[in-house]
Order: C-alpha cells, then structure tokens, then sequence
C-alpha cells in the first residue's frame, strides 16, 4: 500500500512540475489547504477519489494514469459521457457549491447504455414523496441544465436548486414574469400548488428522465392495463353523449 501512495505521490509532482502549478494553485482547485496538499504529494496521507476526478481534469489525464501510471484508458468526464450523481444526502453541498466547478461531492459518475448525454447534465437522487406516483423516493433523474427558465414548456418536470433546498416538480406558466407556480403530481399533497419567486432560483434543469428504484409487480401492471381499458371506455362515451347532445339540440330547433 505504501508503494502505491509513494507512486501516487511522485506522479502528482512530476504532473505539477511540468504543468507549471505551485502547490497552493493546485490545493485551492481542490478546495483544501497548501499543507494537506504538500501531505498528498509526500505520500503522507492517502488521496480521495473526488480530488483524482478532479486532478484528471486538472491535468488532462486519466484517474487510472494518477493511479496507477497507465495511459490511453478513458478518462471519468462528461465529454465522454459520464454523469456525475448528487445523492439524496449530498444535496446541501451541492447547493452551497453548485456554482463553482467540480466543488461538490460526486459520490459516483455513470455512463448509460442507449442514452446520449449533452453537457450541463446531472443525476439527482429523488427523495420524498411529493411526486409520487410519478418519481418515487430512491428514483434517479437525469436532468439538464435550462439557463432560460422561461423557455421551460407549460407542464414539463423539473429540478430547481434553491438557497432552501432541492424542490422537484411540475411547472405551470400564468404569465408571470416575477414567479413560478410549481404543482405537486402528489394528490395527497396540502398544498397543490407552490408560488415561488424566480431570483430565488440558483438554477433550473429540466428532467430528461428516471432511472426507476422498484420493479411494478405484475398484479400492479395488469391493474394498470384495466384502468386504462375503463378510461378508454369513458372517453368514448362521453364523445358518443356529446354527440347526442348535439343531435338533441338540433331537433329542438
């Protein structure tokens, strides 16, 4: 283990050195002091996996290069498709940082199968129950970043980063310029609809999709099928009586 550090260590140096980077440049993209840097790079104490993300992209190599001095491996980036998540815990520092590059904690990063990720895209872990049935609590969304929050479409899902908190919901557009109504999909919910004022908001993303928590058991599902059969039903016979109605009218005349 000691080998490895001591390797970790040199690696870091020679990579400083040769990208002209004094010791405190480097602890201050790390968020951490000049001190517990210089312990790093003496093989002193060990290295978290945040500062290695962050450090590959400082120098433009790859974590396993840190690691282990190996090249031509793909590097954990969003330009290669990887998507970092903000668990339900790591939420508040996400809001007290979201504004300056790579200062959150990343628990994990993620590439999806069949999904093509853009930039300014982020996985949030869902907690709560406001917008059940829709999102439930453990769900994962993939969310992107809307800088032109009046451009969000009348009845989209979204996730608004506030000094109070992470709110998740689904906007509804009245015109107002100075705030926007937000709707709970949770009819359990006291209070359908929140009022919140725009300069409140530190930034809007709009929610791509989920990555669903639970399995639906196959009783739920068949369920599901009959419900939409009986609304089907219902619809037809209120556009057959609405024809009669019509037909009815008509006669009178």
């Amino acid at each position: 283990m000691m080998n490895k550090r001591l390797s970790i260590g040199e690696r870091l140096k020679t990579l400083r050195r040769q990208n002209g980077f004094s010791q405190s440049l480097v602890a201050e993209k790390l968020y951490i002091s000049q001190a517990a840097y210089s312990l790093i790079e003496n093989s002193q104490n060990g290295i978290a996996v945040d500062h290695i993300i962050n450090l590959s992209k400082l120098y433009k190599v790859t974590t396993d290069f840190i690691l282990k001095g190996e090249k031509f491996l793909i590097r954990i980036d969003p330009t290669n498709g990887f998507i970092p998540l903000i668990k339900a815990s790591a939420h508040a520092g996400f809001i007290k940082n979201f504004h300056e590059e790579n200062s959150f904690e990343v628990a994990d990063w993620y590439r999806i199968p069949g999904f093509n990720p853009a930039f300014e895209q982020k996985l949030f872990e869902v907690s709560g129950d406001s917008m059940t049935p829709t999102l439930l609590s453990g769900d994962v969304l993939i969310c992107q970043d809307q800088p032109k929050i009046d451009n969000i479409l009348d009845g989209s899902l979204i996730l608004l980063v506030t000094e109070s908190g992470i709110l998740i919901k689904r906007i509804r557009l009245d015109n107002n310029t100075d705030y926007l109504l937000l709707e709970s999909d949770n009819e359990l919910e006291t209070e359908q609809l929140k009022k919140i004022r725009k300069s409140e908001i530190y930034q809007a993303m709009v929610v791509r999709g989920k990555i669903s928590s639970v399995m639906l058991p196959h009783h739920q599902i068949a369920s599901k099928g009959k419900i939409q059969n009986m609304e089907e039903a219902i619809d037809f016979l209120k556009k057959e009586l609405c024809k009669l109605n019509k037909k009815l009218i008509n006669l009178d005349k």
